[in-house]
């Protein structure tokens, strides 16, 4: 990656640092800073080339051939280029013409957008403004250019900036942890490092903080040495990816001196720390379980598509398990999970020598006969959720994946309960047309869409396995079996057919072609039938199309 185990400095403008030459500061970067890898050289404000705002014209930036000077200068010192550009969407087109240019520039690593919520800035803009732009970037820009979104992770300024508009676009998150100036001079950064990756974590994306070397404005004191040596150190143990310094021109000698200290390849991050401390081994006993970024239930912790499925084994830290909130807490390699309630009366997982609690329910019957199956399309990240996901709304529905299994036939046979349940309705007054029956069982919602003849019971009838809950539709020409677990989370339905059934299916029935799970160059995750994650009914866009 692009900043793995990297620190850089941000570079502002020209009349902003004493040096009066690029060759000249690049030196002295060389020389007071060793350890630090590139520059990131801002090159735009808004549809405007940063040189409209400089005098220094050794180191303006009005177009593509200065981007390239920079660039040969800092290769020949053995350091990286990164160029930044300050967000503001007042004239789309322009923008983003100038940033496709500097994109283009030979020797240009990776590009850092700051995207900022206030007046002068990305403030008040919309969500269309957001897409519009990043999109005529990306377009823009070579496909293998890193995007990074640097941002204030703070309150609602993620909100406001329509963070979700940038996401599926970038590669890495660089939140701003200013914590001299967020505090006016008062506290060190742990607790802004903490806040910045609890709300970093939850996107799923790579972390590279922005770290403060420059004055507080209120008071006009510089950070502690030990603070700027500490927000290096501490984020790159909890897990950054890499860091970068703001600015260069207002930095101290203390501050170059912390910056110096800090070496990337010794600080042990979270996951050196399973392979140095003792663990243990649980496995999940619940159909899913919940992967949050600190010991907490509060809903901004949720990790979106990192749950959990029954069975699978995690390793945890022997020496993290917490009490909070009424839960036993475990830290795993993805997060944190519950074990169980402190009162034992809900368990989530056991450790591995613990005989696993069976799961809520087997389907009994096919609910298809496979002598009769033609297609089937999995759970999850599939081609099919890929190309044509959006036109079916599975972008507000299933995260942006097929949220059930499809069993495919002409039309006309009967479909099975394949269960011991309640049923609880069956219409056309819901999702899944033509009609859908709705089966509970315990916790558990199981769906039989698109589906014709729907059974119409009372409320609160049994049905048995060996129930006709309808008929294969003509024109549906499939049956979309959906489980959803109090009505939040649809599940893997394959974890709860038996055996024989699956190793049926998976035998005539392979994912492959149209039916495979989706794979490029950039996308090589969940391809296989059960390693598909759990999904959030409406939640947060995850996989390929995110």
């Amino acid at each position: 990656m692009v900043f793995e185990k990297k620190i850089f400095w941000i570079h502002w403008m020209g009349r902003k640092v004493p040096e009066k030459t690029m060759d000249e500061l690049i030196r002295n970067v060389r020389r007071r800073t060793p350890n630090v890898k590139g520059i990131a050289i801002k090159v735009a404000d808004g549809h405007y080339w940063q040189g409209r705002y400089d005098s220094n014209n050794d180191m303006v930036i009005n177009g593509p051939e200065d981007i390239l000077r920079w660039a040969k200068a800092l290769a020949r010192n053995g350091l990286q280029t990164y160029i930044w550009a300050v967000i503001r969407a007042d004239d789309i087109e322009e923008e983003s013409r100038i940033l496709g240019l500097a994109c283009r520039v030979r020797g240009v690593r990776a590009i850092i957008l700051d995207v900022e919520s206030g007046p002068a800035y990305f403030g008040g803009k919309t969500a269309t403004d957001a897409r519009r732009l990043i999109n005529r970037v990306r377009n823009a820009a070579p496909n293998d250019l890193h995007f990074a979104l640097n941002f204030d992770a703070r309150g609602n300024h993620p909100r406001d900036i329509h963070i979700h508009e940038w996401l599926p676009h970038v590669n890495s998150l660089h939140p701003m942890v200013y914590h001299w100036h967020f505090s006016e001079g008062t506290r060190g950064p742990k607790q802004y490092i903490d806040e910045a990756f609890r709300v970093c974590n939850s996107y799923g994306k790579p972390v590279v903080p922005m770290l403060q070397a420059y004055p507080d404005p209120a008071t006009g004191t510089n950070p502690p040495e030990q603070d700027t040596y500490e927000a290096g150190v501490y984020a790159f143990q909890k897990g950054a990816m890499g860091i970068s310094y703001f600015r260069l021109g207002s930095e101290t000698e203390a501050d170059r001196r912390a910056i110096s200290r800090i070496n990337p390849n010794s600080i042990a991050g979270p996951d050196r720390e399973f392979e140095t401390q003792p663990t243990r081994e649980f496995i999940v006993a619940t159909a899913v379980l919940n992967v949050r970024t600190a010991p907490e239930v509060d809903p901004r912790t949720l990790i979106a598509g990192a749950q959990l499925n029954r069975g699978d084994k995690i390793e945890v830290l022997s020496n993290s398990r917490q009490e909070n909130e009424n839960f036993v807490w475990w830290r795993h390699r993805n997060g944190w999970s519950a074990e169980k309630r402190i009162d034992d009366s809900e368990v989530y997982m056991v450790e591995t020598e613990e005989d696993l609690p069976p799961p809520a329910f087997v389907f009994e019957r096919s609910p298809v006969d496979l002598d009769q199956l033609k297609w089937f399309y999995y759970f999850g990240n599939t081609v099919f959720a890929f190309r044509y996901g959006r036109q079916h709304g599975y972008q507000n529905y299933s995260q942006g994946l097929h949220g059930g299994l499809d069993y495919g036939h002409p039309g006309g046979i009967p479909i099975f309960a394949g269960v011991h349940g309640i049923y609880d309705y069956g219409g056309s007054g819901r999702a899944f047309s033509p009609n859908r029956v709705d089966i509970l069982v315990g916790q558990h919602r199981i769906i039989y869409g698109h589906i014709s003849q729907p059974l119409r019971l009372a409320r609160g009838t049994r049905v048995t396995p060996d129930t006709i809950v309808g008929m294969m539709d003509f024109g549906a020409q499939h049956m979309h079996l959906e489980i959803r677990l109090q009505d939040t989370y649809l599940l893997n339905p394959l974890l709860f057919l038996p055996r024989e059934q699956v190793d049926r299916i998976l035998s005539e029935h392979p994912p492959v072609g149209d039916y495979a799970f989706y794979r490029s160059d950039r996308w090589t995750k969940w391809q296989t039938p059960f390693d598909q994650p759990t999904l959030i009914l409406g939640g947060p866009v995850i996989g390929p199309t995110a």
